[in-house]
């Protein structure tokens, strides 16, 4: 062996050693993994992956496959990558919108943020964009792929952003790249989130933490595909891009939702603190019932299995149980929508028997139709009463079995929560559901970058009963949403799915043909919800005490002393005060509401950033203007 390959083969080693001690402090979740890979290997594990070289030349080898990963020298493919380089839009995703946003959301609330984002967006020349506009930085780039992870670190030296986000999906590739690439001199000065071999709801997870951090930067995302082969990996990360969009839950929404919330407190509305232990539940099953297109299939069973359950249902389903004269013991009610009271115009005697569990930030006119005693609402994004529970999702199906998995009972069944397709029809969710619509019969196949539709787009995920079933990009997020409920599920209820869609981590499909319901009791519907009546009551609150009254107190100082700041017109003023206030006051919840602003608006901004000196100002008014309405209407609401 010659004396320059073993200098070659110290350098090396050297840079792995030096990379690992970085991971332990760094990501050790990662270094675990990592560590443990090697042991295996060093125990004679068989390698899928290998580095060869031939000729002084390093190359990646698929060893089942026998193929090599690169077709020329690794560093002239980096080279190549770091002189096609350029700070465009083209090879990026980017989560803003670059046209004027037509469709208005029910509910719009007095603020509302697509109007807000109109006003920036009516700045955005459109066809310059597209005519290779060059961006002054780039401080979001995605690696999708690392191989040796040469190419990494040459561009870094090129791109020098602010944030990266590698992704690789074997972990022994990423292993290998540690003899080459420093990742340790890029962390110096630039934040780095590794999503190496993981879960879509991992990976989802990790690209969240990417996105949130130096939010004004979402604007423009760049990427680099190590290979052709990490096509399908860029349409996994970008499906999770598009899924954090904030315009599905923004600041206006928060503000609209805890305006509604005092509202309901102010007349005494009950607000249930559903982290406590619930009794009622504990030696009975549940049945959890939504709107999916499994649901027709399955309502003969639901009937039958009526007194053997407590029947918990969503309000979507109530016109299809009342067709066959099913009366649910719970129903949950998460929607904000003006348009889903419709859903509650069945006969009195479905109503009668059952609690009804509302969002806090449900419409005012639904709410005031219904019977007050029979009425509890919970916390929905926004925290009135601290440790009473909060719910966060992005749909009533997964904020409801969040609700189940709180209330512990002896065993829950989930049917009709498909968070896919029908396979036949392509139809959205049961034929009784106004919601429904049906897809048009194509799979989506992934052409353009970061060119995604959120509800258009039909895509395969694994299946409950099936191989695979198709879904769509927002019930892929639904999916995550409930796989995170489950992973965090304090309670070791076991959970049965019986829908027809996809598969649910930790859940246990079950086909409805297998449940005998001669081995269930039946259960006594009277006593039942006169005992859930009485420990909902006795574990709910109608009134604000001293604590939460001062901070509300203190929330509308605030608000006086940067109104103040304002009337000077300066936004450098307003900044520097609101920044001293938010450092102060961390968990105001103006304070959160005026941040999530910030979010939104941000990239926007720093889109625009290139514009003339006029156009700044034209924005930095608009801003200005915004923020004072949103003041405005926090204090007189509150």
């Amino acid at each position: 062996m010659s004396g320059k390959i073993i200098k070659m083969q110290n350098i090396m080693l050297q840079n792995y050693m030096s990379n690992i001690n970085f991971l332990k402090k760094y990501d050790q979740d990662l270094y675990t993994r990592v560590v443990d890979l090697s042991k295996n290997l060093e125990r004679h594990t068989s390698e899928k992956y290998i580095i060869d070289m031939e000729s002084n030349i390093f190359n990646l080898i698929d060893v089942e496959n026998k193929t090599k990963l690169y077709k020329n020298n690794p560093y002239y493919d980096a080279e190549y990558k770091v002189s096609k380089f350029y700070p465009n839009i083209q090879e990026s995703i980017s989560i803003i919108n670059m046209k004027p946003i037509e469709h208005i959301r029910n509910p719009k609330y007095e603020i509302d943020s697509f109007d807000y984002l109109n006003e920036y967006i009516k700045f955005i020349d459109y066809k310059k964009i597209l005519q290779n506009k060059k961006f002054e930085t780039i401080g979001k780039y995605i690696f999708v792929g690392t191989l040796l992870g040469i190419h990494i670190e040459k561009l870094h030296e090129e791109i020098n952003s602010k944030n990266y986000l590698i992704y690789e999906d074997s972990l022994e590739i990423f292993r290998l790249s540690l003899f080459f690439c420093e990742y340790k001199k890029i962390a110096n000065s630039s934040n780095i989130i590794f999503a190496i071999e993981v879960t879509e709801s991992a990976l989802q997870e990790k690209t969240k933490s990417f996105l949130k951090n130096d939010s004004k930067y979402n604007h423009i995302i760049k990427y680099q595909l190590s290979s052709n082969r990490y096509e399908k990996s860029l349409e996994r990360i970008s499906g999770c891009v598009v899924s954090e969009n904030p315009l599905l839950y923004t600041f206006s929404d928060y503000l609209g939702a805890y305006s509604r919330s005092v509202g309901f407190v102010k007349n005494k509305y009950e607000i249930l603190d559903f982290t406590k232990k619930q009794n009622t539940f504990d030696d009975k099953p549940g049945l959890y019932i939504g709107p999916g297109p499994s649901l027709s299939k399955n309502i003969k069973f639901i009937k039958r299995a009526e007194k053997k359950f407590i029947i918990v249902c969503l309000s979507s389903t109530l016109k299809l149980l009342s067709k066959y004269n099913i009366i649910p013991d719970i129903i949950i009610s998460i929607d904000a929508s003006t348009i889903i009271k419709p859903q509650f115009d069945v006969e009195k005697k479905y109503l009668k028997n059952s609690i009804i569990l509302l969002s806090s930030k449900t419409d005012k006119s639904l709410v005031k139709s219904l019977n007050k005693r029979k009425v509890f609402m919970v916390q929905d994004s926004i925290e009135l009463f601290e440790n009473f529970g909060i719910l966060t999702g992005n749909s009533s199906g997964e904020m409801g079995y969040s609700l189940c998995c709180y209330f512990n009972f002896k065993s829950l069944y989930l049917i009709g929560m498909d968070v896919a397709l029908d396979q036949k029809t392509k139809n959205t969710h049961d034929k009784s559901y106004y919601a429904n619509k049906q897809m048009e019969d194509n799979e989506y196949t992934f052409k353009d970058y970061g060119e995604l539709d959120f509800d258009k787009d039909i895509i395969k995920v694994k299946g409950n009963f099936k191989k695979n079933v198709f879904t769509t990009r927002r019930y892929l997020q639904l999916i995550n949403n409930y796989n995170q409920i489950t992973k965090h599920k304090t309670t070791p209820m076991k959970v049965y799915n019986l829908s027809h869609g996809a598969y649910l981590e930790g859940i246990i499909p079950l086909k409805v043909k297998k449940i005998n319901l001669n081995e269930f009791e039946n259960i006594e519907k009277k006593i039942l919800l006169k005992n859930i009546l009485k420990t909902f009551r006795k574990n709910s609150t109608n009134t604000f005490d001293k604590n939460e009254k001062k901070l509300i107190k203190r929330d509308q100082k605030i608000i006086s002393k940067l109104l103040l700041v304002l009337e000077e017109g300066r936004k450098d003023n307003f900044q520097q005060e609101y920044s001293k206030i938010r450092l102060k006051y961390p968990n105001s919840f103006f304070v959160q509401i005026l941040n999530l602003y910030f979010e939104l608006i941000s990239p926007y901004i720093n889109f625009l950033e290139s514009e003339k000196e006029v156009v700044q100002q034209k924005l930095s008014m608009i801003s200005l203007k915004q923020i004072k309405k949103i003041m405005e209407f926090y204090q007189c609401k509150i």
